[in-house]
């Protein structure tokens, strides 16, 4: 039986058909693959981000757009060259991170749009919820820190659990930070949240959490380990975490290549975190050796 679209995702699949027709087949791959469940999220999602603001949502879907054939274009490269190209993470850190108009208009909004109109994304968003947020809900202390947190997409998620769940994040990027905070404001959950600027493998904090979040920050760095190794540091003795990064999958900052998601287990294990579950997603069916963007999540204590 066809489900009837939901008022909200009606009007931003017509924007999308009308920005770009080529992607407009996005909704109804997602609602084919996911249902009433995947529906009801990006419903809720685009009612509360934009209200009835249809301008702000076409501006959105206009900078996922071009987030996503840049990435596309990128991938196409690596696909011939099996290597990013060569970026130090402070000219990352330069085009991207505190570009405060690349931020606003297309990265933030391309990373909101992606995690419910990638399939892999959303596939990943069910296991966040199913094997790290149930954990989260059920524990007597419900405070928890990200670690680079991009849009504020997985502080929403797990401030939207409960009225006791309290979150602190830190990033390198003053514009994701502010974006975040009114990312959570629109959701009603800001006054739990707080932000701060800060390199944590320059300035590592004392202090830890019983919950940590740190989602498609490793593929960004030149030193991967040194990161999860302050990660660990952050993490209270019994506690859990949730740790995800990108396999073959090219973008504009994208620096450290891994191929497989071993690797990136081991690198989990040398900074002394023990791996509890894991989950590996595919963006596509590859065609023969064709290098595939996937993700790999893991929870970790």
């Amino acid at each position: 039986m066809t489900l009837p679209a939901l008022p909200t995702i009606a009007r931003f699949e017509a924007a999308l058909a009308h920005v770009a027709p080529f992607m407009a087949g996005a909704v109804g791959k997602g609602r084919a693959r996911f249902g009433r469940e995947w529906e009801d999220a990006f419903e809720v999602f685009l009612s509360r981000f934009f209200g009835g603001d249809d301008a702000a949502m076409e501006l959105a879907i206009k900078g996922y757009v071009g987030f996503s054939l840049e990435m596309a274009k990128l991938q196409k490269r690596f696909e011939t060259e099996r290597v990013y190209a060569a970026k130090t993470y402070a000219e990352a850190a330069a085009q991207v991170y505190h570009n405060e108009e690349y931020v606003n208009s297309l990265y933030a909004p391309g990373i909101l749009l992606s995690h419910y109109l990638w399939p892999h994304y959303f596939s990943q968003l069910r296991y966040f919820h199913n094997r790290f947020a149930a954990l989260v809900l059920a524990s007597g202390d419900q405070r928890f820190c990200e670690v680079g947190v991009g849009s504020g997409f997985y502080s929403r998620q797990l401030l939207s659990l409960a009225p006791d769940v309290r979150g602190h994040a830190f990033d390198i990027s003053a514009h994701s930070l502010d974006y975040t905070a009114r990312h959570l404001e629109r959701f009603g959950v800001r006054d739990r949240w707080a932000g701060t600027l800060r390199d944590m493998i320059a300035e590592p904090v004392d202090e830890t959490w019983p919950f940590i979040v740190s989602a498609d920050v490793l593929e960004h760095l030149e030193d991967p380990p040194a990161f999860l190794r302050s990660l660990r540091r952050m993490l209270r003795p019994g506690g859990t975490g949730f740790i995800a990064t990108v396999i073959t999958s090219a973008n504009t900052d994208h620096i450290y290549l891994y191929n497989s998601w071993e690797e990136i287990r081991d690198q989990l294990a040398d900074a002394g975190f023990r791996v509890l579950d894991h989950q590996e997603d595919i963006a596509y069916e590859p065609r023969a050796d064709e290098p595939v963007p996937r993700l790999a999540a893991f929870i970790v204590t």
